[in-house]
């Protein structure tokens, strides 16, 4: 399940990828802390706004849960 802030912030940093493509990552990343959306930086959308923009910059995997894993099932305490 993806959360509203992941699915607010995507676009948004996909937009601001396009706009600035072939430009010097000190530029991007300019780019992309202008274009923040929520507010402070800090809490939960301020992580999910940092880990979109590392998925889509291809420098980290989303997290995914995998449903073999006992540590991550509902039901693991049985």
């Amino acid at each position: 399940m993806t959360s509203r802030w992941r699915n607010y912030a995507a676009p948004i940093i996909r937009r601001v990828l396009a706009d600035t493509a072939g430009r010097p990552e000190a530029e991007v990343r300019a780019a992309l802390r202008a274009a923040y959306p929520f507010g402070p930086r800090r809490n939960h959308p301020y992580k999910i706004w940092l880990d979109e923009i590392a998925a889509q910059t291809g420098r980290q995997r989303r997290k995914r849960r995998h449903p073999s894993d006992p540590q991550q099932t509902f039901l693991s305490f049985l």
